[in-house]
């Protein structure tokens, strides 16, 4: 968790972001709403909306990054609005941008809002990134479905920070945030980050071969142009990078708990593999 924003710098990013238009009005009640709980620009309808919020984040968010995250670029960024009393959101691991899953693509999560449990505060389990290699993404579920409850009750913990205070973490990490009980919106900015010399990538999965995911090529404009739609079928102008094997499979929550408590091994043995290797970790 590191101070990121000034109290200008958020007061200024919020009136910016007021001045934008989406489709659904930054709430999942209007006519042109997605049907989910809360606003994300990317799964917003409006592709110059999403693309003015690139912009804008970016614009406020590069010098940051460069400075905080020596060897990391922005990838793509969104706007999260829970508006009062809505906006629970899955548990989850981010998707995978990168053709190397074993290395480490990192999000910054910044709220423009004091935050809370109370109020959608992000929920993290700590140490759960990197103990197995699996794909999640629209067409593939997390190796938690059979427990998801159980992480909420048991392993989710809420960190209250400050607006302008951004965490950073590990893609991998299981996370989650609980609907918004206050009375004003929760308002939060995610940036992901990848490695300068990464091949960023989408991993598409065909329900037709569900051995493999295969690597389509898939830099910040192909997230800026891709509705959320468009990613449950393969599409015929997508740049295929190949092939990689499924090797996803479901978990009790026994087993997760082994894997957690063995986490720090697990890291340590794939740094060391990948150093031997010699690629970064």
């Amino acid at each position: 968790t590191v101070p990121m924003m000034s109290p200008g710098e958020v007061s200024g990013m919020l009136a910016e972001l007021a001045t934008l238009r989406p489709d659904d009005g930054f709430s999942p009640l209007h006519p042109k709403g997605d049907g989910f709980t809360y606003h994300c620009s990317f799964l917003d309808s409006n592709r110059d909306y999403r693309r003015q919020v690139h912009s804008l984040i970016v614009r406020y968010f590069a010098s940051k990054v460069a400075r905080t995250m020596n060897g990391f670029r922005i990838l793509n960024c969104n706007f999260y609005v829970k508006p009062p009393q809505s906006g629970e959101f899955e548990v989850h691991q981010n998707w995978p941008a990168i053709t190397d899953i074993e290395d480490t693509t990192v999000t910054i999560w910044c709220p423009l809002v004091d935050v809370v449990e109370g109020n959608g505060a992000l929920q993290v389990v700590s140490g759960s990134h990197k103990i197995l290699p699996h794909i999640e993404g629209p067409n593939s579920p997390g190796y938690f479905v059979n427990f998801k409850q159980a992480l909420i009750d048991k392993y989710l913990k809420p960190i209250p920070i400050s607006a302008g205070e951004a965490i950073i973490f590990d893609d991998g990490l299981i996370h989650w945030s609980a609907r918004n009980d206050s009375e004003v919106p929760r308002v939060a900015i995610q940036i992901l980050c990848v490695p300068i010399n990464s091949t960023p990538a989408y991993w598409y999965f065909d329900e037709q071969h569900p051995d493999r995911f295969e690597l389509v090529e898939a830099d910040s404009e192909f997230w800026l142009t891709t509705d959320m739609q468009d990613l449950l079928v393969r599409q015929p102008h997508w740049k295929s990078l190949g092939f990689a094997p499924n090797l996803n499979r479901m978990l009790t929550e026994e087993e997760f708990a082994l894997l957690l408590k063995n986490g720090d091994r697990i890291r340590k043995e794939l740094s060391l593999r990948r150093k031997a290797h010699g690629t970064s970790g």
